[in-house]
């Protein structure tokens, strides 16, 4: 019998929150990506904000989005059965939880 190894999920078992306070991607993640709850309504807001991981200040640069299935006071999803795939394919490591890493928050200047 093959048994399947096992992935740990920190973000359910530890509360852990880190990919989801703010929701960050490629500067240039296209928007119509943006994921969309089943009325169509994108499920992502975008906060104008840019951040600039200290270890990569040349060369990374990361948009953010507020996520209006994040609960803020438990740090959980509000419907994490119904994710978006792009939710589902974010992964981390018990090794990696609790890094954080350190950034430089630039707003976007008003169109």
């Amino acid at each position: 019998m093959n048994k399947e190894k096992f992935i740990s999920s920190p973000c359910i078992e530890e509360n852990c929150s880190e990919c989801c306070d703010p929701v960050k991607v490629a500067a240039m993640f296209p928007e119509e990506q943006v994921p969309v709850n089943k009325k169509g309504g994108k499920i992502w807001k975008e906060t104008g904000e840019i951040l600039i991981p200290e270890k990569h200040i040349d060369t990374i640069r990361l948009k953010t989005y507020k996520c209006v299935n994040y609960d803020k006071k438990t740090g959980k999803c509000l419907d994490y059965e119904n994710r978006p795939q792009i939710c589902k394919n974010t992964n981390c490591s018990e090794e990696e939880a609790g890094i954080k890493e350190k950034f430089i928050k630039i707003k976007k200047k008003a169109v």
